[in-house]
C-alpha cells in the first residue's frame, strides 16, 4: 500500500514540475512582449519628433516645396477582415476624382464672385489642385530588431518597419 502513496506523490511533483516550466514560458513570451511593446512604442515616438521636425523645418523655407497627401478614394478590408487596419487595401483618386468630388462641390466660379482670391477657386484653377493645400512633408523610416523570445514565438521576422510621418502647412511665404 505504501508504494502506491509513494508513486501518486512522485507524479504529482512532476505534474508540478511541468506546470511551473509552462508558466515560466508564459511569463518570459509576456515579459518580452511588453519589452517589445514599449521599445517600439519609444521608437514610434522618435520618428514622429523627427517627422515633425523635418516637416517644420520645410513649412518654414522661403521657397515652398509643396506636396499634397494621398487623396484615397476607397479601402478596401485586408486579410483580418477589419476595417480601416494597415493590410486593408486602398484605391488612389485622381486629380479629376479631386477636381469633381471636392473642389466643383464647392461651386468656384460663384464662390469667386462673392469671395475674392479664395482658396477653392484658385484650386479650381490649378492644375495640381492638391498644391493649393499648402501641405508640406516629414518623414522618418526606422527599422527595429525584435527581442528573441519574440521573434521566434511571436512574430516570425528578424526587425519590424517603424514610419512616422507630418504633414503641417507652409507658413513662411504667410508670415
Amino acid at each position: 500500500m505504501r508504494r502506491g502513496i509513494e508513486r501518486t506523490w512522485g507524479d504529482r511533483r512532476g505534474q508540478a514540475l511541468t506546470e511551473l516550466v509552462v508558466a515560466l514560458v508564459a511569463i518570459m513570451v509576456i515579459t518580452a512582449g511588453l519589452l517589445q511593446l514599449s521599445l517600439l512604442g519609444v521608437m514610434h515616438t522618435g520618428a514622429m519628433s523627427e517627422a515633425r521636425r523635418r516637416a517644420g523645418a520645410a513649412a518654414m523655407q522661403d521657397a515652398g516645396s509643396l506636396s499634397g497627401p494621398e487623396y484615397i478614394a476607397a479601402r478596401t478590408e485586408g486579410s483580418d477582415g477589419m476595417a480601416y487596419t494597415r493590410d486593408d487595401g486602398r484605391t488612389l483618386a485622381s486629380v479629376d476624382d479631386l477636381q469633381r468630388r471636392l473642389v466643383a462641390y464647392s461651386h468656384p466660379d460663384s464662390l469667386g464672385q462673392q469671395v475674392n482670391s479664395n482658396s477653392f477657386t484658385v484650386m479650381s484653377q490649378n492644375q495640381f489642385p492638391y498644391l493649393g493645400f499648402g501641405l508640406v512633408e516629414g518623414k522618418k523610416d526606422d527599422r527595429m530588431a525584435l527581442v528573441p523570445v519574440i521573434r521566434s514565438l511571436v512574430y516570425r521576422a528578424d526587425e519590424v518597419e517603424v514610419e512616422g510621418k507630418a504633414w503641417l502647412t507652409w507658413t513662411k511665404g504667410i508670415y
